[in-house]
């Protein structure tokens, strides 16, 4: 291998890790706007034509496999809504909160208020100033401190004062977990004291940010809330103790996440059922097959141009060839992020360019491997979602097996017309040579 072909995958295995790239960046692919509609209907478009139409106040949902695009998605409909004369402000769950352990409405409403805070500085919406990173902390501090002790029904005195000093808050959130359950305890029963106190601080940043707004006419606020799919838990165990608690956070606290002072974006994971009332839209791996898995044209070429765009000078057939360009589409299952991971298999194993087929089979082996082995109720799941497109989910063990099953990618979700399911293709010989179940 020459030394400018080292050099081509190089810059080729780096441009494949950057897994969510911004509309502005030239290896940004418009799906939306390729043939077939492969991804189903557009969702920024629709979700942007529904903010516009709304109110402060108003909650909305994206919904979708762990990398199947949604960031990517969000910043699209960040570059959209600024276009259109919003004040956006777009932040991770991941950076404020502990995505292995179960989450509560007391610490998302802390999260909400101090990283709205946090980014309006971050995004040059309100003054900088020696404490305005940390204005909604302090505020969220001030009021901790200013609320009276109370005596529990055990009659131990429960103080609420929390926190030694304000630049804790934050840190705390994230890290220690026994500091988040005292900041529950402390404010059990107080929770519309902390609705109102954290409608009351956004309020006033909104009001900043009108005073201070040069853009034109003020629209108001949107605030994209990121990576609230991202369960972190390491054991099946946790995995789903994490689970349920985001389904009751959006089933019973829907009301209280609902900020007054603007229009709020959550990315949730598929199993978070919303009601019809506020359905979330939808974004799906791409269609590189139909349901009878017969390669579907538009998929393949749509999933040819996200590598096309990562291939250092458009050169992908430095490196593929277009039949196992086609071969690793097809093994991906129109799963972008696993795509990329099965090239950049390609780029780590290769020892000549073009690679032989030889070396292409070994990547997909080897992504393959990483999927095994499987326990015997996620085979039973895997051949009904096979055998009937779509999730079986008649109780809440059903939900148990198919949650994990989405968060690991083993089952798939597309759209033309409606949704359905498949089992992800690598696994399609092991579901095939699985006995029935009972």
């Amino acid at each position: 291998m020459t030394p400018g072909d080292e050099e081509f995958l190089t810059e080729l295995y780096r441009n494949l890790t950057k897994q969510a790239v911004p509309p502005m960046s030239p290896m940004y692919v418009p799906l939306e706007q390729l043939p077939g509609q492969v991804m189903g209907p557009d969702a920024v478009k629709l979700l942007c034509r529904t903010i516009t139409m709304t109110t402060p106040g108003e909650a909305f949902f994206l919904t979708g496999l762990r990398g199947s695009g949604k960031t990517v998605q969000l910043l699209r409909l960040r570059q959209d809504l600024q276009r259109r004369g919003f004040a956006v402000v777009m932040f991770s769950a991941e950076d404020y909160l502990n995505m292995h352990e179960p989450l509560n409405v007391v610490d998302v409403l802390f999260f909400l208020v101090g990283a709205i805070s946090d980014q309006a500085v971050e995004y040059d919406l309100i003054d900088k100033g020696d404490s305005a990173t940390s204005r909604g902390w302090s505020r969220l501090w001030q009021w901790l401190s200013d609320l009276p002790s109370r005596t529990d029904v055990t009659g131990v005195e429960v103080s609420t004062t929390v926190l030694g000093t304000k630049a804790s808050l934050k840190a705390e959130l994230r890290r220690d977990t026994a500091f988040v359950a005292q900041l529950r305890e402390s404010l059990r029963g107080r929770l519309s004291e902390l609705v109102e106190q954290a409608n009351h601080i956004v309020g006033d940043l909104v009001d900043e940010m009108r005073r201070r707004w040069k853009n034109g006419e003020w629209k108001g606020l949107v605030v994209i809330v990121d990576s609230l799919d991202h369960n972190r838990a390491v054991d099946s165990e946790k995995f789903q103790q994490v689970r349920r608690a985001l389904v009751n956070l959006f089933d019973k606290d829907y009301d209280n996440l609902r900020l007054a002072g603007c229009r709020t974006v959550f990315t949730l994971p598929m199993y978070v059922q919303i009601s019809a009332a506020k359905a979330p839209r939808r974004v799906t791996n791409l269609r590189v097959t139909d349901r009878e898995r017969k390669p579907n044209p538009d998929g393949l070429v749509a999933a040819r141009e996200v590598l096309l765009h990562r291939a250092p000078g458009r050169k992908l057939n430095r490196l593929l060839d277009d039949d196992a360009v086609d071969r690793l589409v097809l093994a991906s299952g129109g799963h972008l992020r696993i795509l990329l991971g099965l090239v950049m298999e390609v780029v780590t194993q290769a020892e000549s360019l073009p690679v032989d087929d030889a070396t292409v089979t070994a990547a997909i082996q080897q992504v393959r491997n990483g999927m095994l082995p499987l326990a015997d109720d996620q085979r039973d799941m895997l051949r009904r979602v096979a055998a009937a497109h779509e999730l079986p989910l008649g109780s809440q063990d059903d939900w148990d097996v198919v949650a994990t099953l989405l968060d690991q990618h083993f089952v798939l979700g597309y759209q033309n017309g409606e949704p359905w399911y498949d089992v992800h293709p690598l696994l399609h010989d092991e579901i095939a040579s699985a006995p029935a179940a009972g």
